[in-house]
């Protein structure tokens, strides 16, 4: 049975709209912290001393995934492929 181009397309565009959309139910389903307390005026604040922080000799670690990123843009790569491949294979036929 052959599909319509059309509806394949509605389908690739479902797929994606899905899997962009379903990490926000996640972050939707995440409890919210309580707030904190109030310390009345009337009751003193304990001391804070000052603290002389130290210079590190490198530059911060970020937390960067680069592997995940890497791997994002291979399959993002790959995609577009058969993708450009599969158009021109349906326009020469």
């Amino acid at each position: 049975m052959q599909t319509s181009r059309i509806v394949r397309i509605a389908a690739i565009s479902a797929a994606g709209a899905l899997g962009a959309l379903l990490p926000l139910g996640v972050a939707g389903a995440y409890p919210n912290p309580t707030p904190p307390e109030v310390v009345p005026a009337d009751q003193t604040k304990p001391a804070v001393e000052a603290n002389q922080a130290t210079r590190p000799s490198t530059l911060p670690f970020t937390g960067t995934d680069v592997a995940e990123l890497v791997a994002i843009g291979g399959v993002s790569v790959g995609v577009g492929t058969v993708l450009v491949r599969r158009s021109r294979r349906l326009r020469t036929s």
